[in-house]
């Protein structure tokens, strides 16, 4: 199928490299914040100013270069903070190499990827000290082979009650740094702004999830980067002052090129205090503008669904939401002002909301949009900087990610050149990856001799040219007729189902050794009584009755083949990525896990309660 690519909304800066993209921001916006954060959930805020935010860069730039690890690889890992930000835009704009880490993994993955990516700096949270402790008592004694010389924290003074610094010249105050690097500036030292950037060289190492041995270290550059950056940039709204709802982990491409692009504006991050806290931090920060994933934005509006049945307005609303699209239609857009009560509870401010990392069900967009939010579908891997497409203000196909970014192709790997025909997605840019870390068999399997990157992703392009994504074809079922069903096509028909909040698919091999579709379904138990009008909480044999009903709705939507087989719900949360998405492998093996020690199959236990074999 022939390529397709986007065109530019807005006019936008290019940048060759980080330094000068970071950098240029904090001169031009120097008296403005540049970030809102807490030290915990129970102190003041603190401000810091892009001026501040630069002069930080600068100082910790300076000790780096003029350090024996300069050009090196140092990693990061920890809890999202303003250190965070100013040690990685510092290794990047010193020309060494970034190792950004998974501040979930656990000790030996941790210390799995430090061995294969050889670091040489570790910067971490001080929530990460006692394990930084052991890593280095297991480096003395010979237990492990890691590179790492110096173990920095970023402020010491989020040490426990029975923590501190040891006595070891291994470990090191982060602002110790910032404050050598300081000193030899104010001697003159320019050698940090005068180190050359190598902007097409692989200068990021951003390993995918998955366990570490299988984890795959993703080769970016600055130019992969700064190309992104500028795409965005080209394709959504913001503008100096704005203030930007900051959540997910920084580790994480999407987040961390996204923040990047909110920098090089001018916006404000705001980082959130954590789940429990951010309804608390909208309705103080009045942020304009949020990144993130699915999952937020659903149970931010079950909330705010919530408060509406429980005001009595619902009726209401009901009636205001046709009337305010007639009104816009004729060009009248009073919804921000219909809808102001339900706008404070997100802050006020909040006008454009973009959400990546998996889809999300079509009633959670028409209902931010009915209130007044622009609210938009990303899509985008690792390997491409990350992001490949977005809906817009110009082009916002429902069900669609979007037309491609400015500047990258997008086409599909299909025989049938028909609009709408599936394939793989491939895609072409100069935000692709430079290829797997010390993995060439996986480089050449993803990356063809053209530059064509292969996503791993099925779907369509639209007659608009907007891209519609199917399924990953690692997660395709391939069943015994040898007709091929996509799970995640199957649920989101089921996530409609109301009280069902998340939904898992997978092919389950049965007795007959055939493939039936299986379906594990995380469940509101409240919320399923009220839609039973039951008083209380529903008994299991409630919620069975109701998803039956509701499943044999979803089975008639859809062709034989693709009907679910057998399903069972729990109230157990899903195994997942620090990014929210439900990690299929390892959810499927805790499941089958679970039937074969009890000696119970999918089809035994049809329409029940899975928890239940739990407490076995």
């Amino acid at each position: 199928m022939h390529p397709v690519t986007g065109t530019p909304i807005f006019e936008a800066e290019r940048y060759s490299n980080i330094r000068d993209l970071i950098l240029t921001s904090c001169e031009k916006h120097a008296e403005m914040d540049a970030f809102i954060f807490r030290r915990n959930p129970k102190q003041s805020e603190t401000h810091r100013s892009y001026a501040e935010f630069g002069e930080d860069i600068k100082a910790l730039g300076t000790y780096i270069v003029n350090s024996k690890f300069s050009g090196g690889k140092l990693a990061v890992v920890g809890e999202n903070c303003y250190e965070w930000f100013v040690t990685y835009i510092s290794i990047l704009s010193s020309n060494s190499i970034g190792v950004p880490l998974d501040r979930m993994l656990p000790e030996d993955e941790l210390i799995a990827l430090l061995e294969r990516s050889a670091s040489t700096m570790l910067f971490y949270h001080p929530k990460h000290h006692s394990m930084m402790l052991s890593i280095a008592a297991k480096a003395d004694a010979g237990d492990i082979d890691i590179r790492v010389e110096k173990f920095i924290c970023m402020y010491p003074e989020g040490l426990g009650k029975n923590e501190s610094m040891p006595e070891d010249e291994r470990f090191v105050d982060l602002y110790d740094l910032i404050k050598e690097g300081k000193a030899l500036r104010e001697k003159g030292d320019d050698k940090f702004m005068n180190t050359p950037i190598e902007e097409e060289a692989s200068k990021i190492i951003l390993f995918t999830s998955g366990t570490t041995s299988m984890s795959k270290g993703v080769l970016l550059s600055h130019k992969n980067i700064c190309s992104n950056v500028y795409s965005i940039t080209q394709t959504l709204f913001v503008k100096p002052g704005d203030r930007a709802f900051s959540i997910l982990p920084l580790h994480h491409t999407f987040e961390n090129t996204c923040d990047m692009f909110m920098l090089s504006i001018g916006v404000c991050l705001c980082l959130a205090d954590g789940l429990r806290y951010i309804v608390k931090n909208l309705q103080e920060w009045h942020p304009d503008v949020c990144i993130s994933v699915p999952l937020l934005y659903e149970n931010i509006y079950s909330k705010i669904e919530t408060g509406i049945k429980e005001s009595g307005k619902q009726k209401l609303i009901d009636i205001m939401i046709p009337v305010t699209k007639f009104l816009k239609r004729c060009g009248l857009d009073v919804r921000r002002a219909v809808f102001k009560d339900i706008l404070d509870k997100l802050g006020g401010n909040m006008r454009m909301v973009v959400i990546g990392g998996a889809g999300i069900d079509k009633r959670y967009i028409d209902a931010f949009t009915n209130f007044g939010i622009d609210f938009f579908m990303g899509y985008g891997l690792t390997e491409t900087s990350p992001v490949i497409s977005v809906t817009n203000s110009v082009c916002n196909v429902h069900g669609s990610v979007g037309r491609p970014l400015p500047g990258i192709e997008v086409k599909i790997d299909s025989d049938d050149d028909k609009k709408n025909a599936v394939g793989e997605i491939m895609t072409k840019s100069d935000c692709v990856m430079q290829g797997y870390y010390n993995n060439e068999e996986a480089t050449a399997e993803a990356l063809d001799k053209d530059g064509w990157f292969h996503t791993g992703d099925m779907g369509y392009i639209d007659k608009k040219g907007s891209i519609h994504v199917t399924g990953r074809v690692k997660s395709m079922i391939v069943l015994t007729s040898g007709k091929k069903a996509f799970p995640e096509e199957i649920e989101a028909l089921i996530a409609e189902i109301r009280g069902v909040s998340e939904v898992f698919v997978w092919g389950n091999k049965n007795d007959r050794e055939g493939i039936d579709i299986c379906a594990k379904l995380l469940i509101d138990r409240k919320e399923i009584g009220k839609e039973l009008g039951i008083t209380g909480v529903p008994e299991d044999s409630d919620i069975s009755a109701y998803l039956n009903d509701r499943l044999h709705e979803v089975n008639h939507k859809m062709p034989s083949y693709k009907i679910v087989r057998n399903y069972v719900f729990s109230e157990t949360d899903m195994i997942k990525t620090t990014t929210l998405k439900i990690k299929r492998p390892k959810e499927q093996e805790a499941i089958e896990s679970l039937l074969e020690k009890n000696s119970v199959t999918m089809r035994d236990m049809n329409g029940t309660n899975l928890d239940r074999l739990m407490s076995v």
